[in-house]
């Protein structure tokens, strides 16, 4: 019931994977939040349990993927249809967790009829200011250090970090102490507990190159994500806790307000780290959809 890890080669690059769950289950892509990373997959034996296959990009700069300097938002939709038609997989589930968003809806924009269903848990919308409102002082501080900053200043803090904090765990648990006020309590104690490990393992696996994609990542999901959502016919539910402060409901509003398919389920009390802590409730609902 382990995932295997695999690269493809495009353009040059490799993009690395993984491929989790039973070959014969539903195809899911999960596109990672910011940070994230491939080995973001709670239970494997949930998906077992329910016919789920998951495959999960890392990003370029992330995890084991080679970076990508010059890339957009929109161009990642490439590097996904690479792994699919590298796995012989034709329609997918996109699964976006938070900054994975707009990547997933690049996807469906262009390519359609590679997308059955769409389910954004903890999803980016289109930010605006009562959305900053919402957010921590961090969060706050991040989008507007993602917009603003030139490539260059990005290059020097990403490089200072990388020596300063450390990559790999130690940047790991550096955002877990730096994040402790934007969490919920629940969280606070679940990112530390034998439970959180595969939190913790993602974290890591996602500084594995340092910081330099993960401000990259953030300059690209702060602005214009010029993805053009009208082609997006697809079902859509969007997955938010009511306690988030990093992406709360009103993301899943300005989704709707622009995919009016779109139905919301609100977990009471549940904040950001919504998909690691009701993984299994998660991955039941979508295999029912699937089959029916």
């Amino acid at each position: 019931m382990s995932m295997h890890v695999d690269r493809v080669v495009f353009q040059g690059r490799s993009i690395a994977y993984s491929d989790s769950g039973p070959r014969t289950g539903t195809p899911v892509l999960l596109c990672h939040g910011l940070p994230g990373a491939h080995v973001q997959v709670p239970s494997h034996a949930v998906l077992h349990q329910f016919g789920i296959r998951m495959i999960i990009i890392d990003r370029p700069g992330f995890g084991l993927s080679d970076p990508h300097p010059t890339r957009t938002i929109d161009g990642w939709r490439h590097d996904a249809l690479a792994v699919l038609d590298h796995l012989h997989i034709e329609r997918v589930v996109l699964l976006p967790f938070s900054a994975g968003t707009p990547y997933a809806l690049a996807v469906a924009s262009k390519h359609p009829e590679r997308v059955s269903r769409i389910h954004v848990v903890s999803g980016m919308g289109l930010t605006t200011k009562v959305d900053i409102a919402q957010m921590s002082w961090f969060n706050r501080v991040q989008h507007s250090f993602g917009h603003r900053t030139p490539a260059f200043i990005n290059d020097i803090v990403a490089s200072i970090s990388n020596v300063v904090i450390g990559k790999g765990p130690k940047a790991g648990r550096f955002g877990i102490w730096l994040m402790r006020n934007t969490f919920t309590p629940t969280e606070n104690i679940y990112a530390k507990a034998p439970e959180g490990q595969i939190f913790r393992d993602m974290l890591a696996e996602s500084f594995r190159q340092g910081y330099h994609s993960y401000l990259q990542d953030l300059g690209l999901i702060t602005v214009d994500w010029g993805v053009d959502v009208s082609p997006i016919t697809h079902p859509i539910t969007c997955w938010y806790g009511d306690a988030d402060r990093i992406t709360p409901p009103s993301a899943g509003d300005k989704i709707r307000q622009y995919l009016p398919q779109t139905t919301m389920r609100v977990f009471p009390g549940v904040g950001h780290l919504l998909i690691f802590m009701h993984w299994d409730e998660l991955i039941a609902h979508l295999a029912s959809e699937a089959h029916a």
